[in-house]
């Protein structure tokens, strides 16, 4: 089958190798002219995949049989126009499902209709209103409905940043409502799931870490973890279920995140109707033997799914944990070479998602690329993180290395070892 992938995202290296291993013709498009994704699949495009029409047409003059895409919201938009456009198999065909996806006030307010803990939140206008502002309980996290990433969002302790902070919001969103609500303090997690039939069974629970001293919400370690996943199950489990089958994610792969506040419980944050841009689901896959970039394909290939193939619920502790590193730029420069890359890609089923090897911007504190692979154990985990520390190094011309490394080696033995604990396992 001859497919195309929409955008060079983190995770789409992923689909190209996984679709060719399938024996499929890969094409990829994007604007930009080399890629890795690009460089391993069979054909490229240098299209922007905004350009709907130029991408429809490129489509039918090559015989394009599947669109799919990874971990980009605005890729998904894209790729669901331009299935429905050429008439091909769409994920997400609800447009009540990518409506509550892609708004974080939709999913609040199903949230609300069935009482799923969510942080206190409060209405303002444009106007910012004396009236409004005094029914506010500070500190407050200010938000766009529309964006990820933490992109257009803000902390603020006082009226006056949270003036500033709307302001910002408004100009990065296509939305005109803005999210205030009760910030809260504490670790924050992804739970995965996958889904056939409307039915949703949990797949991994992944925790967010960041290096001691950046920001909090600058998650340079995610990894798959047991660690407080029994009071996930109790507290927010069925709650997502029904959600996603109120929004109607009915076949898929989707997400929420959410954090353990500081008062021991969890509360929902935001939803996702794709894979998370970390993509712990790949080295989570050779743990679990679930292949979510299958799933996805099939999907893209019009294979429907039936409850009985989802995978088992994950109720129970994992010895083993799929882990991502993303690189983070800890300052604005040109990269001039990457050092190291030949030691790391001998850790096992490593994928080295880096788009850009040479000759490219960074953006502060903006992500380079992203390290995924499998440590099936506590000793592996620490092994491979620390060889990347070791021997990863991205340069600009005076020879400097630009990232951001993770070295908080105690805090990920701690939560592997309590992860285990909770649920009764040995610590090998």
């Amino acid at each position: 089958m001859k497919i195309l992938v929409v955008g060079s995202d983190y995770g789409t290296v992923d689909m190209v190798n996984e679709a060719r291993k399938c024996g499929d013709y890969v094409v990829v498009a994007d604007y930009y002219e080399e890629t890795l994704t690009k460089s391993v699949a069979d054909e490229s495009w240098v299209v922007s995949t905004l350009d709907i029409d130029a991408l429809e047409d490129l489509c039918r003059k090559n015989g394009i049989e599947a669109v799919t895409f990874a971990a980009s919201d605005l890729n998904v938009t894209n790729g669901r126009q331009l299935a429905k456009r050429l008439g091909l198999p769409c994920y997400c065909s609800s447009d009540v499902a990518w409506g509550v996806a892609r708004n974080k006030g939709k999913f609040k307010e199903i949230c609300k209709k069935i009482g799923a803990p969510i942080a206190t939140d409060y209405i303002v206008s444009e106007n910012l209103t004396d009236e409004e502002l005094d029914k506010i309980t500070f500190p407050v996290v200010v938000k766009p409905v529309d964006r990820s990433a933490n992109r257009g969002m803000s902390y603020c302790d006082n009226k006056d940043e949270l003036r500033a902070a709307y302001k910002l919001a408004r100009e990065i969103s296509d939305n005109p409502r803005i999210i205030v609500e009760r910030r809260l303090y504490g670790p924050e997690f992804v739970a995965n799931y996958v889904i056939a039939d409307g039915k949703a069974v949990l797949n991994h629970l992944s925790a967010e870490h960041h290096q001691p001293g950046e920001k909090a919400n600058l998650y340079s370690i995610i990894n798959t973890t047991s660690c407080h996943l029994k009071q996930y199950l109790e507290e927010l489990n069925d709650y997502v279920i029904k959600i996603f089958e109120m929004a109607e994610f009915n076949e898929g792969i989707a997400w929420v995140e959410c954090m353990l506040d500081q008062d021991g419980h969890f509360y929902l944050i935001e939803p996702g109707f794709r894979f998370c841009g970390e993509m712990t689901a790949v080295p989570y896959g050779q743990i679990s033997g679930f292949n979510g970039i299958k799933w996805m394909l099939d999907i893209a290939k019009g294979v429907k799914h039936t409850h009985d193939q989802l995978p088992p619920p994950l109720t129970t502790a994992h010895y083993g944990s799929g882990v991502s590193y993303l690189l983070f730029a800890h300052t604005v420069d040109t990269v001039e070479r990457i050092e190291g890359l030949d030691v790391i890609e001998k850790i096992p089923n490593v994928v080295i998602d880096i788009r850009h090897r040479k000759n490219f911007k960074t953006r502060y504190l903006g992500t380079l690329g992203v390290i995924r692979f499998p440590a099936h154990s506590e000793k592996e985990l620490l092994e491979y993180i620390r060889i990347i520390n070791d021997n990863l190094r991205v340069l600009n011309a005076k020879g400097e290395d630009l990232i951001i490394h993770y070295t908080d080696y105690d805090s990920l033995k701690e939560q592997y070892e309590l992860g285990l604990k909770e649920f009764g396992f040995e610590i090998k």
